[in-house]
């Protein structure tokens, strides 16, 4: 998994100074502007500096106010000095350069003017050279060779103060609004609605402040823009020309993987990332937060980085903040299915309030480079009468592929006699599914704690596994938990059991739904795997198989299934 050297200890202490230096001795100190030190620079006012063509910038409402006590000006082009690698599959390891004085040389750079344009840029004391950077770049060009991919390199503006790199960052959207222009014209292209702009962390920022400028500038707006886990501090809960907003573009999704507030997140500081919804889909990977295996110890990290202690400590700190291009970059190869649903919370999702697509407003999109046309489709086909932003929500794995299927698991308890008179138990459900060809889905818990199972009662709970297609069987277990000081829990002359009537197993993946009941009506019992198979209920029809491109064929002993 590769790493970026922008997250550690030292960046988030640094964010949260930045963020607070306003409440100490350096309040004073930020206000003391440097002359300017190019000829290309106006001076109309001690709130306003301009840049020639890229414009003014005035440090006034809503660009300053007492969330955003913001006291610095975009240094110059000059200092800032942006660059823009071209990527294409005959330029993959040493690319040229966009010179933007140089408007013949853009024809010679191999761009494919009707093809995928996309532009990459990182964030806080980064670089255009990261190898995440490279992993977007290697995986848009090997899933789509007509694509270019053009990296915008902001690294002598991304250093410290925050505050300053805050400032900065307006004039970096302006010069690469220019230059998405100038490819526009010299290039011939029909529109922009193939150019893509892809930030990470304030990288996100820019380029809502290059969608603003495109408009502003040129009365045009970019197809797309993916903001990865946008920064939040001085950004959070501001007006929105000042952060990324729905207007940058045409569509505008955002990834939440390190949305928890600092003092939450202590011991291990984070929270770099807003929580706000400011896209028209805003996905939320496990919550927006505590991403899978981001919690492990700093050892694990240490060892999957071939025992490397800086870049282990790295990604120790930045794990969550780093998870979300690590996301983009494993949906674009489309390995699994990656769907998300909308819905009210992460604890609504969780429980199972939100699992039919497309009901109550509840709007399965798809995670990644086919979100656009997701949400699209939702409109054309009348889904989704008026536009309106989603918030949608998913789980992933701890490592790559990161995608997994949804499973939403109801057990309905027995109310038969026996049922009855046996009485409630308390334990731990888990459930794994099988597939048609062996596949696995993994473990996965139907609860986290103890809880009382009662007869007559129904249980749900939305879980994630890897994929397996419709599920052929599942097996369920139980742990059966004893209280020495509560004689009701004591099991001596019987095995501890549970009467689960039958399970209903639906998939968000594939929108299938399916019944499957334990062999004989037999109970659930503590500590061994139970098993339940659609076959073992009487009202089985094996059509609903055939119709989705399974062959079941009967025998003697069994029913087998396999593909067609």
């Amino acid at each position: 998994m590769e790493v970026s050297n922008s997250t550690g200890f030292l960046l988030q202490t640094m964010l949260y100074m930045a963020n607070h230096q306003w409440n100490n001795s350096l309040y004073n100190a930020i206000h003391n502007i440097r002359e300017p030190t190019s000829n290309n620079i106006t001076l109309t006012s001690e709130d306003t500096r301009c840049y020639g063509v890229y414009g003014c910038f005035p440090l006034t409402y809503p660009w300053v106010d007492e969330k955003r006590p913001l006291a610095y000006h975009p240094r110059s082009p000059a200092q800032i000095d942006v660059r823009f690698p071209v990527f294409n599959i005959p330029v993959r390891e040493h690319p040229k350069f966009i010179d933007i004085n140089d408007p013949d040389g853009v024809r010679q750079l191999g761009i494919n003017p009707n093809g995928w344009l996309y532009f990459i840029t990182h964030g806080y004391i980064e670089s255009g050279d990261r190898p995440w950077v490279k992993g977007f770049v290697d995986t848009f060009l090997a899933n789509d060779p007509t694509a270019t991919v053009i990296v915008i390199d902001w690294r002598k503006g991304s250093v410290p103060p925050y505050t300053q790199c805050v400032a900065d960052i307006r004039l970096v959207g302006a010069i690469t609004a220019h230059v998405i222009h100038l490819l526009y014209m010299e290039l011939g292209m029909r529109n922009v609605d193939k150019v893509h702009l892809l930030g990470h962390s304030l990288g996100s920022h820019v380029c809502g402040y290059v969608g603003y400028f495109m408009q502003r500038d040129f009365g045009m707006q970019l197809g797309r823009i993916t903001g990865m886990d946008p920064a939040e501090p001085m950004f959070s809960d501001t007006d929105p020309i000042v952060r990324l907003d729905p207007s940058d573009a045409k569509f505008v999704d955002i990834i939440h993987t390190d949305a928890t507030p600092w003092v939450e997140r202590w011991p291990r500081p984070g929270g770099l990332g807003m929580y706000q919804a400011i896209g028209h889909v805003d996905f939320y990977p496990n919550g927006g937060s505590n991403q899978a295996g981001c919690d492990d110890d700093m050892q694990k990290f240490i060892d999957k980085q071939n025992s490397s202690f800086f870049w282990g400590f790295q990604e120790f700190f930045g794990c969550n903040h780093l998870r979300c291009h690590q996301l983009y970059t494993d949906s674009i190869a489309q390995r699994c299915p990656w769907v998300a649903i909308g819905c009210e919370s992460y604890e609504d999702f969780l429980a199972g309030k939100c699992f039919d697509c497309d009901v109550d407003g509840h709007y399965c999109i798809d995670f990644g480079p086919n979100a656009r046309n997701s949400y699209r489709r939702l409109i054309e086909n009348g889904v989704m009468v008026h536009p309106r932003p989603i918030r949608a929500y998913m789980i992933t794995g701890d490592d790559s592929p990161f995608c997994r299927t949804h499973f939403k698991v109801t057990l309905v308890l027995s109310d038969s006699d026996e049922s009855l008179v046996h009485g409630g138990e308390v334990g731990k459900m888990a459930i794994e599914m099988f597939g048609w060809q062996r596949e696995r889905s993994g473990q996965m818990e139907l609860t986290k704690e103890p809880i009382y199972f009662e007869p007559g009662q129904n249980y749900s709970a939305v879980m994630a596994g890897k994929d397996v297609g419709l599920p052929k069987r599942a097996f369920l277990s139980w742990e059966y938990k004893t209280n020495p000081l509560n004689p009701l829990t004591w099991r001596l002359l019987a095995a501890p059991r549970v009467y689960v009537a039958y399970m209903v197993v639906q998939t968000l993946e594939h929108r299938s739904r399916q019944k499957l009941c334990p062999s004989a009506g037999l109970p659930v019992q503590a500590d061994r795997d139970n098993e339940f198979r659609p076959e073992y209920c009487s009202d089985w029809n094996p059509r609903q198989y055939e119709n989705r491109g399974y062959t079941v064929k009967k025998n003697i002993t069994e029913y087998g299934v396999v593909y067609l």
